[in-house]
């Protein structure tokens, strides 16, 4: 068995607060220094929807820089605990199963149940780029009993390749965004040294952790309703906000078109930038590895016979491209 803090270089609590008499939620969120800002707006709106837990907020962070972990120190609330994991150089994943432009931080959720199972039986895995804009209750209440963990199934489209790929029944592949883990099943199971084994046995895997995650635990998994992994993937110029259901308590923003660019905020993710610390962060235009959409977003423009500003964005879009080249 991996030893439990072989991937840890170093711990630090930025602060520790409990209000007594609340229910305590363990929360882990994993990044590097590119996904600080979004995982800051997603736990500020976890903060701001679950007024009533002692929220214990474990970040797993690689390379992220001493500024923006100090960032996060203006979270500091009656019921909010910070602490904060630094990956150590130990940590590398097989580059030939990042596809997709997966990040390799995206595989420290492997590590997470097994450093935190001394701390508690429960955690909420979340991905970077969500929002909760509900409270958690329901989601905390669910019985995980022989259970790895409780999870929402992906989309159609994703089941039906997925479900070939990773030979698992029509259905029942989930979405790896949100995982609330069983840790002493995970423990008992090993499920830890099992995951690395595979990640870096040379197959690749498409959707890399979250596919390994399925195989794993597949037949021993809760499935929860979808408005706990709410997936969406934005558009420019679209209106997605207006498709989120009342009961959503997760949105998940899926694929590159993330909404901490200008071209992708929606009025929804802008109130959640606004009321954190990260109000006045200025916003990139577009993922500087998808020169693209800033093409596309020119078109709508021109869609509109928004002409003058049509021409300034294709100039960037060119600009853009040339960059990246």
């Amino acid at each position: 068995m991996l030893a439990e803090n072989l991937f840890i270089s170093k711990t630090t609590t930025l602060f520790n607060n409990t209000l007594a008499a609340l229910e305590t939620l363990h929360i882990a969120f994993c990044f590097d220094d590119n996904y600080a800002m979004p995982a800051g707006i997603a736990m500020s709106s976890v903060i701001l929807n679950n007024p009533n837990k002692n929220l214990v907020f474990h970040l797993f962070v690689n390379n992220v820089s001493n500024e923006k972990i100090q960032r996060f120190n203006q979270l500091n609330k009656a019921n909010a605990s910070i602490i904060c994991y630094e990956i150590s150089n130990e940590f590398s994943i097989n580059p030939d199963t990042l596809v997709l432009h997966v990040s390799a931080s995206t595989c420290l959720r492997f590590v997470v149940p097994q450093i935190l199972n001394k701390v508690t039986s429960r955690v909420l895995y979340l991905d970077c780029d969500v929002l909760c804009i509900n409270n958690l209750d329901e989601l905390v209440s669910t019985d995980l009993t022989n259970k790895f963990s409780a999870v929402v199934p992906d989309i159609g489209k994703t089941q039906e390749k997925q479900c070939v790929a990773c030979d698992i029944p029509y259905g029942e592949y989930f979405n790896a965004g949100m995982i609330y883990i069983n840790t002493d099943m995970w423990v008992e199971h090993n499920l830890t040294d099992k995951a690395f084994s595979m990640i870096n046995s040379g197959k690749v895997y498409k959707f890399a952790d979250q596919d390994v995650l399925n195989i794993l635990m597949q037949g021993q998994t809760v499935f929860l309703p979808r408005h706990f992994n709410t997936i969406t993937a934005l558009t420019v110029g679209g209106n997605e906000d207006s498709l989120i259901e009342a009961n959503t308590a997760i949105i998940h923003y899926v694929t590159g078109n993330k909404p901490w660019y200008q071209l992708y905020i929606t009025p929804l993710y802008q109130h959640y930038i606004a009321t954190s610390p990260w109000a006045n962060q200025k916003l990139s235009l577009a993922n500087e590895n998808a020169p693209s959409t800033t093409r596309r977003y020119a078109k709508l423009l021109a869609s509109k016979h928004q002409y003058f500003k049509a021409f300034k964005y294709y100039i960037l879009y060119l600009k853009h491209k040339a960059f990246k080249k």
